[in-house]
């Protein structure tokens, strides 16, 4: 008998194929007037440049990704040296036209605090899709401001 098979189950770390970041200028976006967002000071990219992603640096990236593999999402503060105390945390996600590449099963889950990403979903899917992200955004402690917008994911095989 092989002792293997009778070892309990234990996941080993995920490892995505893509990773979105999202770096966000606190002071100036929380400047601005909580809600729909489509001015500067978040800067979107991910690990797919070469792959033909596109729009890197701005609110309008959008992600080449394939079906079957996972996708992590992080949002992070730009402050001075990270000494203001701010935070961004993303709050959400919602498909707001095209195909929900991440079908019924692989939907972004918010990660525990000690999981290297933020929220981590798996592309299902082909197809492509405009998804709205909402993320809060404190600064120096304040209290938390809401911000979306409409980036894209292209799913293939």
């Amino acid at each position: 008998m092989n002792n293997k098979t009778n070892l309990a189950f234990s996941a080993g770390p995920v490892i995505p194929a893509r990773v979105i970041n999202i770096a966000v200028d606190t002071v100036f976006l929380y400047s601005q007037t909580s809600g729909p967002y489509s001015g500067t000071g978040i800067y979107m990219m991910d690990n797919n440049a070469a792959g033909g992603s596109n729009g890197e640096g701005g609110l309008e990236l959008s992600s080449q990704v394939t079906a079957g593999f996972g996708i992590a999402f992080n949002a992070f503060p730009i402050d001075a040296a990270g000494q203001q105390g701010d935070t961004v945390e993303i709050v959400g996600f919602e498909i707001s036209d095209g195909i929900n590449i991440f079908g019924n099963w692989g939907w972004p889950a918010q990660q525990p605090s000690s999981s290297s990403y933020q929220w981590l979903g798996t592309a299902m899917l082909q197809g492509q899709c405009t998804y709205q992200i909402k993320i809060g955004v404190s600064v120096g402690g304040a209290p938390m401001q809401y911000y979306w917008w409409d980036p894209f994911l292209t799913c293939t095989a």
